[in-house]
């Protein structure tokens, strides 16, 4: 992106009339996503960090090939690490399928820096009516169809209305920028300080508004849910599948608390792709735990959803709401003010809390010393490690 490029847009204006439908489980929102596509008139957009080959792979391919077939203009935007596992081979196919396909951040040698700057957003759009976002990749792992009780555990949302508009053009500034071919050009733009954002507040009770991020300080997802943490009145509730979050995140948790609102997390348990940040954040749950928070941690498979909760107010999308997607990735979320859809939420928290253990505050104290050594060097590595790279930026 040039120079003299206009800054990039985060936030929209609150849009009312606009609906939103939970889809949760893979099978569920892949089959919905799928015939979606199929039916699909003029436009698909795709934005995924994750694609992999196998079986889903080879469903989506065909029904994009069959979509560009018939006339329908389809867009695909990938980046470059998250879907390393997509061979060779299906890389080109998907080009040859008359799919236009752009790759985000391509890697190159010499910089190491650079290639930390990724697209972790999760966007579908179908003639421009529909907006799907959440925690979805284009992998096996997502389909109990195909992996069985190991699926991971998931959610989208789909929205409609004026809010769709907003996923459009948030999407045309990923495009534009993958389409530059410079990597110092995008790392100009992931480090522009001249961003636009604003924390207004709705001024009707059932709206809903698309906020994004770019990764760096001030990231206004997670300056959002701070601010939104603060003024909460009843009930909290956070869930992501890695934990380790930034100081002002971690402190909110806590005051919360302690004046008497009911703080709810939801991490994951044994079953996670990246061990060391659980250990990690694991090393703050004695504070959380005396302040009042109530740490739940799932057992059945891998939970990759993200989602935050506070009291008639939530939020859902891409963003992990941890210190590395904080700093360097770019995000993007719906949030609703939204009395339905939060009770949507509620219900589905009730639900994995079934399925997750409770940390208790006694058994926790009561864990050996070889858990309390491990917990606080993976601590201080990752929190480490996310310094010394800010340093180098």
């Amino acid at each position: 992106m040039s120079r003299h490029a206009p800054p990039a847009r985060l936030s929209w204006p609150w849009r009312e009339s606009c609906a939103a439908s939970l889809y949760v489980g893979g099978d569920v929102f892949l089959e919905a996503i799928t015939t979606a596509l199929t039916q699909a008139r003029k436009s698909i957009v795709i934005e995924l960090y994750l694609c992999s080959s196998g079986t889903l792979f080879e469903e989506w391919l065909g029904v994009l090939a069959q979509a560009v077939a018939r006339g329908v203009q389809v867009r695909v935007l990938l980046d470059d690490v998250g879907s390393h596992q997509l061979a060779k081979e299906d890389r080109q196919r998907l080009a040859d399928s008359g799919v236009a396909l752009r790759w985000f951040n391509p890697l190159r040698f010499g910089h190491p820096v650079n290639a930390l700057i990724r697209d972790h957003r999760k966007l579908i759009i179908i003639d421009a009516e529909q907006a799907w976002t959440g925690g979805m990749g284009l992998d096996d792992n997502y389909s109990a169809r195909l992996c069985g009780d190991d699926a991971w555990r998931d959610l989208m949302v789909r929205c409609e209305g004026a809010i769709v508009a907003d996923w459009l053009a948030l999407f045309e500034q990923a495009w534009a920028l993958a389409g530059e071919g410079s990597i110092s050009g995008a790392l100009r733009w992931r480090l522009h300080w001249h961003v636009r954002h604003t924390d207004d507040s709705p001024t009707e009770n059932e709206c809903v508004r698309l906020i994004a991020a770019r990764g760096g300080q001030h990231n206004p997802l997670m300056r959002t849910l701070v601010r939104r943490i603060r003024q909460a009145r009843h009930e909290i509730w956070l869930c992501t599948p890695y934990f380790l979050p930034p100081r002002s995140l971690h402190r909110a948790l806590k005051q919360a608390a302690r004046r008497g609102v009911r703080v709810h997390l939801l991490v994951s348990g044994p079953c996670t792709d990246h061990q060391i940040i659980r250990f990690a954040g694991q090393y703050l749950y004695s504070r959380l735990l005396r302040a009042g928070v109530h740490i739940h941690e799932f057992q059945a498979c891998f939970i990759h959803l993200k989602a935050a909760r506070v009291d008639n107010w939530c939020t859902l999308g891409s963003f992990n709401y941890d210190r590395w997607n904080s700093s360097w990735n770019l995000e993007a979320n719906a949030e609703w003010q939204h009395s339905d859809l939060c009770r949507k939420l509620d219900g589905l928290r009730q639900q994995l809390e079934q399925e997750s253990h409770h940390i208790q505050s006694d058994s926790w104290r009561q864990r050996g010393s070889l858990a309390r050594l491990r917990e606080s060097l993976m601590f201080w590595v990752g929190t480490r490690l996310v310094r010394l790279l800010h340093a180098l930026r």
